[in-house]
């Protein structure tokens, strides 16, 4: 027992090495704060947005008033329900315009009464109108559609109920049960300034996190699997002596450092575009029934990518693998052998995940300020919203993290080259003197 609890405690030490324990440390503070920021985004997204609704005053027909309805719906949610100026006889343009006016992004349009009653007369589907003003945003971003069915689905039921509940024998019961349509015609999307029919804003994000969605999970991968191979081989190389060997040769520290990043950051971005390749065939051959029926075309919209726009994409790939590899070796310069560069790649791989959620839940343009400055801070998070950026024509966005990247990589780099150029990449942090210093140890 007492051999086999020195193995414990020789195991133990050499894994629980200074370096590793404040990588833990770092990371638990940096999980504990985003998981509230997060919390917070998803309980505002569960909030009832404010919708707008153009409808007449009172019944029409049987005590139905769609308005009192929804009042009576919403309960402490009713003060969400803007009651729109314009009416049903107003251009789409003049409604879009009170739309922005009124700071929402959704309304539900009833005919006249006039024409109400026609329908209802001869027993007629009566179409409504849904009105969107789309913006880009995370998977949260389908709420407007999604209330504006939730408020379909209300009027539906309170108007069948009082049809199906009547003592008239020539209900048609097939109107009975859906008066309420709204024919693709009478749906009206407003994407960067135009105005489409016919969409939803949840089809338009549908459409294009089917086309983006690969991207932060393959930098992802990408990131944690040449990062662990990195800090794994500089562990290896101070285990076998082979470090130490080529320091004493005649380069420079620079070129030794920059010559590592970039031939793994080339292997890293070939890596990047096999796995983007083989994950787009793959989420096709998943959703290709799905994509197959969408009645979104993106370059319809002006949301297509041309030559340059993939071309920044890949620029923005490669810079987030060159700062990856930069931490990395920045990191391993810290390790002491294989075993404890190990226990490096966990904030690495953590850093990574981090605006891969975000990205995928909630999107730059659906984050706050607060959540979208840490996203911007973290390199791996360009690449991953760039595709979407360019989509929404946000070039300013792209360039301006392509050149945070830039800065970000070449600081990583002098700070290699500083540390090549110090005792801690040979002995490991843990031989540091201030390092000894802090911990008692001389």
């Amino acid at each position: 027992m007492s051999h086999m609890t020195s193995i414990i405690r020789k195991e133990v030490r050499e894994l629980l090495t200074p370096g590793s324990v404040i990588s833990v440390l770092v990371m638990v503070v940096l999980f504990a704060g985003l998981g509230g920021l997060i919390g917070g985004e998803v309980d505002s997204a569960a909030e009832l947005p404010s919708f707008g609704l153009i409808a007449e005053e009172g019944e029409y027909y049987d005590g139905w008033d769609p308005t009192q309805i929804l009042y009576d719906a919403y309960g402490e949610d009713a003060s969400k329900i803007v009651l729109m100026e314009s009416t049903s006889d107003s251009t789409d343009a003049e409604i879009v315009s009170e739309m922005r006016e009124k700071g929402i992004t959704s309304v539900i349009a009833l005919p006249n009464k006039a024409s109400f009653s026609e329908s209802m007369a001869t027993q007629t589907q009566i179409s409504i109108g849904q009105y969107y003003l789309y913006q880009p945003t995370g998977l949260f971003g389908t709420v407007g559609s999604t209330v504006m069915s939730s408020v379909v689905s209300i009027l539906n039921s309170s108007l069948s109920e009082i049809l199906v509940s009547g003592d008239s024998s020539d209900v048609n019961y097939q109107f009975a049960i859906n008066p309420l349509v709204t024919p693709d015609d009478h749906i009206s999307t407003v994407v960067d300034g135009q105005i489409h029919s016919g969409i939803t804003p949840m089809d338009i994000s549908n459409e294009v996190t089917s086309q983006t969605l690969m991207i932060p999970i393959v930098i992802m991968i990408i990131i944690m699997m040449v990062g662990s191979i990195v800090i794994s081989s500089m562990g290896s190389e101070k285990e076998n002596k082979t470090l130490e060997t080529l320091l004493t040769m005649p380069i420079k520290r620079t070129s030794i450092v920059s010559g590592k990043i970039v031939a793994a950051a080339i292997v890293g971005l070939v890596y990047g575009l096999a796995y983007m390749v083989g994950m787009s065939i793959y989420m096709g051959s998943m959703t290709g029934t799905i994509s197959g029926s969408s009645n979104v075309d993106l370059a319809e919209l002006g949301m297509s990518l041309d030559m340059l726009d993939w071309a920044l994409v890949m620029i923005s790939m490669f810079l987030a693998i060159v700062c990856a590899l930069g931490i990395c070796m920045i990191l391993g310069a810290f390790a002491k052998n294989y075993k404890s560069a190990q226990t490096m790649t966990m904030p690495l791989s953590i850093l990574a995940m981090i605006p891969m959620f975000i990205i995928m839940f909630t999107g730059w343009y659906g984050s706050g300020g607060f959540l979208q400055a840490i996203t911007f801070a973290i390199p791996f998070s360009h690449p991953m919203m760039a595709m979407s950026a360019l989509m929404y024509g946000d070039v300013t966005l792209v360039l301006g993290g392509i050149a945070y990247m830039a800065v970000f990589a070449l600081a990583a780099i002098l700070i290699t080259v500083r540390l090549y150029n110090s005792d801690v990449l040979i002995t490991g942090l843990g031989q540091n003197k201030y390092v000894q210093t802090l911990t008692g140890r001389k």
